[in-house]
């Protein structure tokens, strides 16, 4: 039994330093498909009602290890398509400790020409933080840990902008506006929410008839931490199917693939390779993500624009 809990320990321990206990927002890798993931100025992309729900397993294999669930929705509110509205709910969960993060998202889109959009997005909401250490076998008793749950709620804010076009886009973006503390126990590392900023940027090209190549970077940069970076490249086959592949720095090499149902659903996968440390990368067999997309229809937003690329 004692065995057990060590090895329990040793998990936390070695997942805490970077997940920051679930407290920084885990970055999907199916943001590509949903850029209303990371920038709230996304919202209103599509033209008409989008929603989806996206799950994530992380590192399976291990005990405790990270999952996330997000259900996301946004829509243009007027007739130009110019004012848009959203909200999502994030639930993270690694081992003991579960955060929920409510958010309503608002964006407005300025027209720069006849096919290029500058949009402005904010987001507020709160964030919940809830830990039951009673959950961890043995250590009911021991003083650093409490038996019973413990919940901290934190109001949180982001903003955003995102210029596009039909063949192009470059957004920037900071989902934590304000540093916010959520220790509860004295040894619990990575407790803290950091404001850090995404960069995104991308293009698409039209390479035959059907067939197109879109090729993304996003860069995170935040306080005491490396400078974080995504590349990926995915190839669409006349509207219907999407592969494409993506590397992040420090962490992972990732499969995607998408296809398209029905006139207005999608269902997308992804599977993570582990390339981070090596310690974590033998314990694990990799990371899923699995998404399920709903749009109302593929009207252009603002008016102007003859096509976007995502939807």
């Amino acid at each position: 039994m004692r065995l057990k809990r060590l090895l329990l320990m040793s998990v936390l321990m070695t997942v805490m330093p970077f997940t920051g206990l679930a407290q920084q927002q885990i970055l999907n890798t199916q943001y590509v498909f949903n850029r209303l993931l990371i920038n709230p100025a996304y919202a209103g992309i599509g033209g008409g009602l989008q929603a989806s729900f996206l799950y994530r397993k992380q590192w399976s294999g291990i005990d405790g290890a990270p999952n996330t669930q997000v259900l996301s929705m946004h829509s243009p509110i007027n007739r130009e398509k110019t004012a848009s509205l959203g909200g999502m709910v994030i639930r993270d969960e690694i081992g003991v400790t579960t955060q929920t993060g409510v958010y309503i998202t608002g964006a407005y889109a300025l027209k720069m020409s006849d096919k290029t959009f500058l949009s402005f997005g904010l987001q507020g909401g709160f964030l919940n933080d809830q830990s039951n250490f009673g959950e961890l076998e043995g250590f009911a008793d021991d003083p650093l840990f409490v038996a019973d749950n413990r919940s901290v709620f934190r109001p949180n804010f982001g903003a955003g902008v995102y210029l596009y076009d039909d063949r192009y886009h470059i957004g920037i973006s900071v989902p934590n506006l304000f540093e916010q503390n959520f220790q509860q126990i004295a040894f619990q590392e990575g407790a803290d929410i950091y404001p850090f900023v995404y960069l995104d940027a991308g293009y698409l090209f039209y390479l035959k008839t059907g067939w197109t190549l879109d090729v993304n970077t996003l860069i995170r940069s935040e306080p005491e931490l490396p400078l974080q970076f995504d590349i990926n490249g995915i190839i669409g086959i006349r509207n219907l199917v999407w592969l494409g592949l993506s590397y992040r720095s420090f962490e992972s090499v990732d499969a995607l693939f998408r296809l398209k149902l029905s006139e207005n659903y999608y269902f997308a996968y992804s599977y993570d390779i582990s390339t981070g440390p090596a310690t974590l990368s033998r314990v694990n067999a990799g990371s899923h993500e699995l998404m399920i997309q709903f749009g109302l229809n593929r009207l252009t937003r603002p008016r102007g624009m003859k096509r976007f690329k995502g939807w």
